[in-house]
């Protein structure tokens, strides 16, 4: 899940990851606020003693966390492009120089197409992995945390169920990644091997063309797409299928916790 070896290479990328973290973090205390509000709020509605001022109160109270919850999903969108946007940059400068070192015989130990799919799509993913994955692993490290220490003070024992149930996720993740592990690989070949037909084809259509072969290689490219199409709907549904186990692990334990409660 953490590439140490790309972090070490683009170790500037780290302090955008803490503010990214950190907002989403301020974010996440004041949705407690406004919740432990409405909650007052309510409390005075069901004990008949609600009062102007209680209601003043809880307005600007949930008005001030509108306001901060704004700010902090600015900030941490801002932290994220800046976070991505430099990993892009400097991965792309780093392809270049090699291809540079490399010179006119770089074809001997990698195709032309390939290095234009992995400086092209290959850095584009990263902006994903930098930008998002990063800030949003370590922040769903530290939520459940805080949300222990605030909760075990109104409910101890439900807070426990809730605290346990956390590391039930990303076992789950884990597992559905093996399995995902050997699949993406195939997927990725795919798209490279595809990649290199299109760009080797439309280099030698003249030639193609001149033997009469074009329509042969046609149907080839229409095969390797439509392996393609097959295998993509096979990530879909593998994502899909990841996302309903975390679904049932996440609301089974909060579940659990509020029958406790």
């Amino acid at each position: 899940m953490i590439k140490t070896r790309l972090i070490k290479l683009l170790s500037h990328s780290k302090k955008y990851i803490v503010h990214t973290v950190f907002w989403q973090w301020i974010s996440l205390l004041a949705q407690i606020t406004a919740v432990f509000t409405i909650s007052d709020l309510l409390g005075y509605v069901l004990n008949n003693t609600l009062t102007i001022n209680n209601l003043k109160s809880t307005f600007l109270l949930l008005l001030g966390v509108i306001v901060i919850r704004y700010t902090c999903e600015r900030m941490s969108a801002r932290s994220s492009y800046q976070a991505s946007v430099d990993v892009k940059r400097i991965l792309r400068e780093k392809i270049y120089d090699k291809m540079l070192k490399l010179g006119a015989s770089y074809n001997e130990y990698v195709s032309s197409s390939e290095v234009v799919q992995v400086s092209t799509e290959g850095v584009e993913q990263l902006e994903t992995y930098f930008g998002k994955y990063l800030p949003q692993l370590f922040y769903s490290l530290l939520a459940p945390i805080t949300l222990f220490i605030i909760l075990s003070q109104i409910n101890l024992k439900a807070s426990i169920v809730l605290l346990i149930c956390v590391p039930l996720i990303p076992i789950s993740i884990v597992a559905v990644q093996k399995f995902a592990k050997k699949m993406l690989n195939n997927y990725w070949s795919t798209y490279t091997g595809l990649g290199d037909s299109f760009l080797e084809n439309l280099q030698g259509l003249t030639t193609l063309k001149i033997y009469q072969a074009d329509k042969m290689k046609a149907e080839e490219m229409d095969q390797e797409s439509e392996k393609f199409r097959k295998i993509t709907m096979k990530v879909l549904t593998m994502q899909l299928n990841s996302i309903s186990v975390m679904d049932i692990v996440a609301y089974g334990g909060a579940a659990v916790g509020m029958i406790i409660a």
